[in-house]
């Protein structure tokens, strides 16, 4: 299901290659986005050029930030060794998804490229990340796949932020909190993926990242449609990232990130959740969603429930036609997914924070 990215394609704005390169026998590729966090960027970049082991390239595409964010990473990044650096400029904000499968296949066209990585523009490499990530797939096999590691928090460097993707018994996708919650596969943010599978599940499914999703969950369709290809991505209990946390976003549990969260939730569930695990599921998924209506309604959020639910329906038709195209293509059976679902309803202190949100809400105007 290949779709034109845009009218206008991302165009190369800077190419930069140092006089050496540095990368071992199996060159690594990463991808970064930036979307008017140019300071940003430029920390993620150097710190995956000061690897010990850093990408022989790092490709960036600009998501049409404003001109003077855009001017500031193009001369800033003009600094930066060890790695070849492109930059793309595109004109228009095409979002994650479809940013990131431009750059994959622009690293795709680097044929000595062996291994694609992802990384966050508000993360910072640790030494050891390229070097960890790599190590573990090629360790793991050739149905391995994907790799991910451990990421803290900037600001708390011993606070966990994700160790992945957990899939909760309702369905609902997480950051993984807990290395005793099952690995589903890591998070676009943080991951390695070797060039077979990239160029496995493109073959296969059509597509890297579904650019139907713009962000949010296009992760988790990416490593949902690597279990059922009989992949098991590996995980590595290192610490080879600190994370910012949805800098682009600024931040904030907002009504973008809810409304992009929960109906590429449902799309998810509609295209690639098993028939007998749906249904298996069905209780803890309902309650999820009234649970969730409940979350939304008291933080005033009507209107937002209904667009979702709206928009989402309307492309019923459409998913339900994707998951009958991909059905054929998978390789294992869906009872197979039960070994990396959590018997947990959902993350672990998730309660605490809506709480939270809700006290800040009604309570938190008013003066003790």
């Amino acid at each position: 299901m290949d779709t034109p990215l845009s009218p206008s394609e991302p165009t190369l704005a800077l190419q930069l290659e140092p006089e050496t390169v540095r990368c071992d026998d199996a060159p690594v590729g990463y991808t970064v986005i930036n979307y008017n966090t140019a300071a940003l960027t430029l920390r993620c970049v150097v710190s995956l050029s000061q690897c010990d082991e850093p990408p022989a390239w790092i490709v960036v595409l600009d998501n049409a930030s404003a001109q003077a964010d855009f001017d500031l990473l193009q001369r800033s990044l003009r600094s930066v060794p060890n790695s070849q650096i492109l930059l793309f400029r595109s004109v228009i904000n095409l979002g994650f998804a479809a940013g990131s499968n431009f750059l994959i296949d622009w690293l795709l066209r680097f044929r000595d490229c062996r291994f694609v990585g992802l990384l966050n523009n508000d993360a910072v490499a640790r030494p050891g990340l390229v070097r960890g990530l790599r190590e573990a797939l090629v360790a793991g096999g050739a149905m391995a796949g994907m790799s991910g590691g451990r990421m803290h928090k900037v600001k708390q460097p011993t606070e966990v932020d994700t160790l992945g993707i957990t899939l909760y018994a309702s369905l609902m996708p997480a950051d993984r909190k807990s290395i005793n919650d099952p690995y589903l596969g890591p998070t676009g943010g943080c991951c390695l993926m070797t060039r077979a599978f990239v160029e496995d599940v493109k073959a296969t499914t059509g597509y890297c990242f579904d650019e139907r999703y713009f962000c949010y969950c296009e992760d988790t369709d990416l490593v949902l449609r690597a279990n059922l290809l009989g992949y098991r991505p590996v995980y590595v209990d290192e610490l080879v990232a600190l994370h910012e946390g949805q800098a682009s976003s600024r931040g904030q549990y907002n009504t973008f990130v809810a409304y992009h969260g929960l109906r590429n939730a449902m799309w998810m569930h509609w295209k690639l959740i098993p028939t007998s695990l749906l249904v298996r599921s069905a209780p803890w998924l309902l309650l999820a969603h009234l649970l969730t209506i409940a979350r939304q309604v008291l933080s005033g959020r009507l209107m937002l429930l209904y667009v979702v639910y709206r928009d989402a329906l309307k492309c019923l038709p459409v998913i339900l036609a994707e998951r009958a195209r991909l059905r054929p293509v998978f390789r294992v059976r869906g009872a197979a997914l039960r070994n990396v679902v959590s018997g947990r309803f959902y993350r672990q202190g998730y309660a605490a924070v809506v709480l939270a949100e809700w006290k800040a809400r009604w309570f938190g105007h008013r003066k003790p």
